[in-house]
């Protein structure tokens, strides 16, 4: 498979229709918390959110009052933050050239994005520059680096882990790049556990296991996704035939990497 097409070229159109599944599923009260910290200190400032998806984000810190823009590559995730988040002001650009003059933004934040940008390091330079002097940079996501998570996904998919660990940059390579651009008080913290089990058959049924269903499945060739469903399936009819529930289990963590921009 092209690296391009495995690390950077998902289709994210495709993508669009299921992405907010996650939401209805899982539990993200703590990176809502800690968003809500991140830009309550500028209530009549403007943040940025970049890889803003479906507008799931936007949407709640606009009902907080906050003064949100949007970015993404994708179309029909724009279309969707449209419905959900109406007062937001939405573009369609690149993470690594953001379509807005320099010093526009009071806090600029990405969650569960940063790994899809294809030149990290850009996106953190572009940042910087469209950020306001005292602004803020939050960056939320896995660290699958730690070897602290488990995962069905990297249990039955077995490219995915090392996909991951090429896609997802340690959350101290991202401090290093941030203290090199001269971002100050980088620091990172755990903002939401998410442990989880659930019946294969419930999974099967609600679509958790369709490779558009997350992008570590999408990333995957065809025959690297049906080599993982054929071992899912095997330990079901395994399991099913000696009278047990076959679980798919995670235990994953989610970390948030801030900094901030010096003072004029």
């Amino acid at each position: 498979m092209d690296e391009h097409k495995r690390f950077g070229g998902l289709n994210y159109d495709v993508l669009a229709r299921t992405y907010d599944r996650r939401y209805e599923k899982d539990d993200y009260s703590g990176v809502e918390e800690a968003l809500t910290a991140f830009v309550g200190k500028t209530p009549d400032g403007w943040l940025l959110e970049v890889g803003c998806g479906t507008g799931h984000w936007l949407r709640m810190l606009g009902d907080r009052g906050a003064r949100a823009a949007g970015v993404d590559s994708s179309r029909a995730m724009l279309r969707h933050a449209a419905v959900q988040a109406p007062r937001a002001r939405l573009a369609q650009g690149r993470a690594e050239q953001l379509p807005w003059a320099d010093a526009v933004f009071d806090r600029l934040f990405c969650v569960n994005a940063f790994h899809h940008f294809e030149d990290k390091a850009a996106f953190l330079s572009d940042a910087r520059r469209v950020l306001r002097p005292d602004g803020q940079l939050m960056i939320i996501g896995l660290d699958p680096h730690t070897g602290l998570d488990t995962w069905y996904v990297y249990e039955y998919f077995e490219a995915v882990l090392a996909i991951d660990r090429r896609r997802y940059p340690g959350t101290g390579q991202i401090c290093d790049w941030m203290q090199g651009l001269g971002f100050t008080n980088v620091r990172t913290w755990q903002v939401q556990h998410l442990p989880d089990r659930q019946p294969v058959r419930d999974a099967i049924e609600q679509g958790r296991l369709h490779q558009h269903s997350k992008s570590q499945l999408a990333v995957l060739t065809d025959p690297e996704y049906q080599q993982g469903l054929d071992r899912i399936y095997a330990d079901l009819v395994r399991a099913e035939a000696e009278g047990r529930t076959l679980y798919l289990r995670s235990d994953l963590r989610l970390y948030a990497t801030c900094g901030s921009i010096p003072p004029a």
